[in-house]
Formats: C-alpha cells, sequence, structure tokens
C-alpha cells in the first residue's frame, strides 16, 4: 500500500523529449496531502541513492517517449525503492517559482525559449537538483491568507466538537 510512502516531484523543462533542465522536490509529508498545500524540500534530503536514481531513469523515460518540449511536471510515490508514478502534467506546476528560486535559474524563461525555438543560450549540458549537496535548499510551506477573510481568527484552537463524546 501506500501508507508511509513519499510524494517526490521532478520540474523540468525539455527540448525535443530530452530534459535540459530538471529538479528534485520531496514532499515532508507523506503521500496523500495535495501538493498545493504540501511542504515541499529542494533538493531533495531522505530519499535514497535508488529512488533517486529510479526516479531520474523514469522521467528521461517519460519525458523522452512524449517528446516532450517545454515545462513538465511529473509526481511520483516511493516507498522501500519501488517507485510509482502517479501524474504527469505537460505544464509549469506550482512548484515552479519555488524551485527556479531554490536553484537560482528561471525554468519559466527556459521553458519559454525552448518552445519558440530560442535555444542558443541553453545550458551546455543537462543540468538536474536532485539530492546530494547543492548550494542551497530550500522550502516550501503552504500560508493561508487569513487577513483576505474579514472576521478570521489565525489562532489553532482545540474545539473539535466532532470527536467530543
Amino acid at each position: 500500500g501506500i501508507a508511509g510512502a513519499k510524494e517526490i516531484e521532478v520540474d523540468a523543462v525539455a527540448l525535443d523529449g530530452e530534459i535540459i533542465v530538471a529538479a528534485m522536490s520531496e514532499h515532508i509529508e507523506n503521500a496523500g496531502v495535495h501538493s498545493g498545500d504540501a511542504t515541499l524540500v529542494l533538493p531533495a534530503q531522505d530519499l535514497s541513492h535508488e529512488t533517486i536514481q529510479h526516479v531520474l531513469d523514469s522521467s528521461r523515460k517519460i519525458i523522452r517517449s512524449l517528446k516532450v518540449t517545454g515545462p513538465v511536471n511529473i509526481q511520483y510515490l516511493a516507498k522501500d525503492d519501488d517507485v510509482k508514478v502517479i501524474e504527469c502534467n505537460l505544464r509549469a506546476s506550482r512548484s515552479f517559482p519555488f524551485v527556479s528560486k531554490t536553484v537560482d535559474l528561471n525554468f519559466i524563461e527556459v521553458a519559454t525559449k525552448a518552445m519558440v525555438g530560442m535555444t542558443s543560450d541553453f545550458p551546455t549540458e543537462q543540468r538536474i537538483w536532485a539530492g546530494g549537496n547543492h548550494k542551497r535548499i530550500g522550502v516550501k510551506v503552504a500560508q493561508f491568507s487569513f487577513p483576505r477573510l474579514s472576521g478570521a481568527d489565525p489562532g489553532f484552537h482545540s474545539n473539535n466538537n466532532t470527536t467530543t463524546f
């Protein structure tokens, strides 16, 4: 089952089915928390070398088979080095800005250039951020905009009446 499984995301930009840039993020929460609400860390900190390689190999195969040009987000579940694809989106995900800031490279700009054929200033070799030591570690935490809700109380309280006997 998926109980205790990790969720992993790969945000990438490809040209003619080949990865130009890619970054692997890991959800802090176990699988089941929606990506938009999940806490992400980049690069992944708690994945085995085998899981990282499996995710990267699978990402390359998926992107190549779909002949992707532009942005792509692929989501995986992993437990005990068993990796399963749960979603592949041929678009920029909500984590693209986070990834871009963390790795100091504008993935949207690279994707746009790939889609319109402006490839002369692309990186000369594939750049992938996945596990290991990198210049930065980024953490994305969902925030709820309480000030937009008139009268909302942002404090946490224990008044869950549904579990009271």
